[in-house]
């Protein structure tokens, strides 16, 4: 298999990026799960080089495997299906951005889901109307907590019990929306085998006319933390994109997780073995998750085989994310030490119920310390103190109606150090773009 290592040279004796950057495996077997990234910006000219001014640079698109699922993503950035943060505003200046916006759906319920769908709607300039006359889906995608489907289902899986009257209408407002994608996370494998099946029969029921397209069929991502996750996502969720996800995401993951890159290359070594239960029967392109900030923690996963990467910090930061004022505040003055990953947050706020071994990455503040010195005392007593966690979330509740940021969770991944502005998201999108178009042109600057 040709190999494209050679590069152009401008006028100066500068190397100019190809039209074509690959990340090809020599070996077949593995070539489904490479990653070729094509930078589409037109006739090449004598100039097109590091130094090519702003304006064409952000006219190239960075096309990857990603865009044959999702065809019209013209940068491989995603935005991560963050609950209380990727509301519908954010998802839908992603999308309309030239990248892919989720809608973290979490604990909202029906009617504020349906507001958010709103939203994006009107950031993509669409209405439900247009979509069932058109016949065709919106392109944003709606992320679900898998294990919160079951806890509504009065805790019954699937397997154990046909959807309750609360799941039905959550459900019932994702497949009407028509969004292009469902993300999937945070579930056993039951859990995630079982809800995948549900939702796929709701949307069959709801959008029958688009079944016969394979180009408007719902598009599945699903989220892994750690290699064992691997196979039933890929073999048994209908998974189209693989989304993995290292220990330095912001909010919430696997305590074991270990670093994106490690998890990375264990995931795309073993990628190719699987057998994919997807309606292609295709290997799932893969995108990175895990504190990404910039355009050269794109470049960097393009480079590694991914397809693509997921943002979710960086999008935090924007005008159209949900978090409120002094927490985006908070995290423009935090430096990339700030954070780590702790269960102190979800003890405050009582929200314990999320899969064995999951905690969270956030700022570290009185709400952390407070816990981890009550847990210090209680293993030197050798007693667990119900009324240390009663305590706990007492003052949390406080702090959080009086918006208090020495307490109150403020979710963010490790590249937050790079982050000391509140930017727009389109011009996110278009920062990351263009900072991954110059490390990839830098890079292929060195093969001689």
């Amino acid at each position: 298999m040709r190999v494209w290592l050679r590069t152009k040279r401008d006028l100066g004796g500068r190397a100019t990026l190809p039209r074509t950057f690959s990340a090809f495996s020599t070996d077949a077997s593995t070539r489904t799960a490479a990653t070729t990234a094509q930078l589409d910006s037109g006739p090449p000219t004598p100039h097109s080089n590091l130094e090519t001014p702003d304006t064409n640079m952000s006219a190239r698109k960075i096309i990857t495997p990603l865009s044959r699922v999702l065809p019209s993503v013209k940068t491989p950035v995603v935005l991560g299906a963050m609950a209380g943060a990727s509301g519908g505003q954010l998802a839908g200046a992603v999308s309309s951005a030239g990248g892919f916006g989720f809608i973290g759906a979490g604990y909202l319920t029906p009617s504020v889901l349906q507001s958010e769908v709103e939203k994006a709607y009107q950031q993509l300039s669409v209405s439900h109307a247009d979509l069932i006359a058109e016949r065709r889906r919106a392109d944003f995608g709606i992320g679900i907590l898998v294990w919160r489907l079951t806890e509504l289902n009065d805790g019954k899986r699937p397997d154990q019990a046909s959807p309750n009257k609360s799941v039905s209408d959550f459900l019932d407002v994702i497949v009407r929306a028509r969004p292009r994608a469902v993300w999937l996370s945070f579930g056993d494998e039951q859990e995630l085998t079982g809800w995948q099946k549900v939702i796929a029969k709701l949307d069959e029921q709801h959008n029958n006319d688009l079944q016969a397209s394979e180009a408007e069929s719902l598009k599945w991502f699903v989220m892994i933390g750690r290699e064992q996750e691997l196979q039933a996502a890929v073999e048994k969720c209908s998974c189209d994109v693989l989304i993995v996800q290292g220990c330095e995401a912001g909010g919430h993951g696997h305590s074991q997780a270990p670093p994106l890159s490690a998890l990375l290359a264990d995931t795309l070594k073993r990628l190719p073995t699987l057998k994919p239960n997807n309606a292609t029967h295709s290997t799932p392109p893969v995108l990175g998750a895990g504190g990404l900030a910039d355009g050269r923690s794109l470049a960097a996963l393009l480079a590694s085989g991914c397809a693509g990467g997921v943002y979710g910090t960086r999008f935090v930061l924007t005008p159209e994310s949900t978090y409120s004022q002094v927490q985006k505040e908070q995290l423009v003055k935090a430096k990339g030490s700030a954070t780590l990953r702790t269960f102190a947050f979800d003890d405050a706020r009582g929200t314990l119920g999320w899969p064995q071994g999951t905690d969270g990455r956030g700022l570290r503040n009185k709400t952390v310390e407070e816990y981890e010195r009550d847990v210090q005392q209680e293993v030197k007593a050798g007693t667990q103190d119900p009324e240390g966690a009663k305590r706990r979330m007492e003052r949390y509740k406080q702090a959080a109606s009086e918006n208090d940021t020495d307490r109150i969770v403020i979710w963010a991944g490790t590249g937050i150090g790079a982050i000391d502005a509140i930017v727009p998201a389109k011009q996110v999108v278009h920062d990351i773009t263009h900072e991954a178009l110059e490390a990839l042109s830098r890079v292929q600057g060195y093969v001689q």
